[in-house]
This record gives C-alpha cells, sequence and structure tokens, in this order.
C-alpha cells in the first residue's frame, strides 16, 4: 500500500466523521466552516478518498465535542498500542546491540546477529 493510499483506518475514521456530524445535525458545508475546510474536502474524508491529518482530525474532534480516539475502533486502538509496544522493544533492542558494539568485546553483538539470523 502507499503511504498516501487511504487504509481501512482511514476508511473507518472517515465513516466515523460522517457519523459525529450527522448526530450533530451539521451540513459537511457548515462541518467544512467550523474548522476552514470546502465541503467538497470533508466529503472526501468522509468517503475515504483522501487521508486525514492528525490536526485536522484534532480540529474535527473538538469542534464535534468528541475525543479523538472516538474516531478509531477498538481494534485499531489496539493495534495502535501493539505496534508502540514492538517499537518500543525493537528500540530497546538496538540500544543494546549499539552499547555492545562500543564495547571492545565483539563476541555478544556476533551471538545476537547470529541467533537474529543476521549473517
Amino acid at each position: 500500500m502507499s503511504a498516501k493510499t487511504p487504509s481501512h483506518v482511514d476508511h473507518q475514521v472517515g465513516r466515523r466523521i460522517r457519523q459525529a456530524r450527522r448526530d450533530a445535525k451539521l451540513t459537511q458545508g457548515q462541518l467544512g466552516d467550523l474548522i476552514g475546510l470546502t465541503f467538497q474536502q470533508v466529503q472526501k474524508y468522509e468517503k475515504g478518498v483522501n487521508r486525514v491529518s492528525a490536526g485536522t482530525l484534532y480540529e474535527i474532534s473538538k469542534v464535534l465535542g468528541l475525543h479523538i480516539s472516538w474516531f478509531f475502533d477498538e481494534e485499531v486502538v489496539d493495534k495502535i498500542g501493539d505496534e508502540s509496544k514492538e517499537s518500543s522493544e525493537f528500540n530497546d533492542c538496538m540500544n543494546l546491540l549499539l552499547d555492545l558494539r562500543q564495547s571492545s568485546n565483539l563476541g555478544p553483538v556476533r551471538e545476537v546477529l547470529r541467533l537474529a539470523g543476521g549473517r
């Protein structure tokens, strides 16, 4: 998937924007006016054609009186949490390898790389 191509999450956020806007009894044009966008751009966000930036989603959440996490389903929120945990573990491992690399004994680094499948 291209970095600019809307994903499943982008479509989910768009559906939630539409639902929240309708619950607030606002038209696409009214929501656009409140956040400084055209109704066409709001429409593209709602349909998942365009990705919503974090800043724009924050503005939408403020205008509609919702916490920004409301726009994501539990599965997405859980996945984001899992990815940040994995990223943290990866960063810890990399920092350890960098520390070991600076030592004069490269044996432990070679062993870790061998165990990890490196060459």
